[in-house]
């Protein structure tokens, strides 16, 4: 008797491909596209950092020392 009254906490319906949820797509795409841009921004700081480092290891002045 007291199982008429619950619920499944699933609904099983076909998808609706003529109403696209574009909150979840613009998550998405949005997200995607600040990991390229972290990820791009973070590469060109690496090449950076090791084309100092490579004109600091040839730097061969003895009044720096």
């Amino acid at each position: 008797p007291f199982l008429v009254f619950t619920r499944s906490a699933f609904a099983a319906r076909k998808p609706d491909y003529a109403q696209p949820n574009w909150l979840g797509v613009g998550l998405a795409f949005g997200t995607s596209a600040a990991l390229w841009a972290f990820l791009i921004k973070q590469h060109n700081e690496d090449v950076m950092e090791y084309e100092r480092r490579q004109q600091e290891r040839q730097h061969k002045c003895t009044g720096c020392s």
